[in-house]
């Protein structure tokens, strides 16, 4: 069951990314800085998770070394002292730039739901935006207030507990399991992937 949620999931915000190429065919400008980048280890001494380099699932042949801005690296989060927002840092093993999507899959410690999912993505020609679904399914992303900034090959995005809470979702900020996930649409309907601390 949770492998069919994962690739459901998967494709839900890869079509939002493929979407947007489609609609923004042309315009392939490379963003190396944007907004307020945050460093999580300001909030406090912040979660680490690294992934080795080249690790992408690809699809339709698409080679890896075309898209390092979806081969994940790196993924740390850290809450404020009050616990009331959340940090999280993706760091890509290169330049982020259009067009990815990042997301935080956050589940209960101690059972399989219920999943929520934090997701930013970097279109061509458009602010990168924050969403939330916690449908489990990836059905129902809903743009919600966040701090986001890129700066190289790290893009960092806070939010806080009553935007969750604003979904039914602020009790997840409490104590949570997380996995980090990443989806480039490339040319042609090829997607590559990638996810830490382990794919499942």
């Amino acid at each position: 069951m949770r492998r069919r949620v994962i690739v459901t999931v998967l494709a839900a915000f890869a079509a939002v990314v493929a979407a947007a190429i489609a609609t923004k065919a042309g315009d392939d400008n490379d963003v190396k800085s944007y907004g307020t980048f945050t460093d999580c280890a300001s909030f406090g001494k912040p979660v680490v998770v690294d992934d080795p380099r080249g690790d992408q699932r690809t699809t339709k042949g698409e080679k890896v070394e075309s898209s390092p801005q979806g081969d994940l690296v790196r993924l740390r989060l850290a809450k404020d002292g009050g616990g009331n927002r959340l940090c999280v840092e993706f760091q890509a093993a290169g330049a982020v730039k259009p067009y990815v999507a990042y997301v935080l899959t956050m589940r209960p410690q101690d059972r399989e739901t219920p999943v929520v999912q934090l997701e930013t993505t970097v279109l061509g020609g458009e602010a990168p935006r924050a969403m939330l679904d916690t449908t489990g399914a990836g059905k129902d992303f809903r743009r919600i207030p966040a701090t986001i900034g890129i700066k190289g090959d790290r893009l960092s995005i806070v939010v806080s507990r009553s935007a969750f809470a604003a979904q039914d979702a602020g009790a997840i900020f409490t104590s949570f399991r997380f996995q980090g996930r990443s989806a480039v649409a490339a040319k042609d309907e090829g997607r590559l992937t990638d996810c830490l601390p382990a794919c499942q």
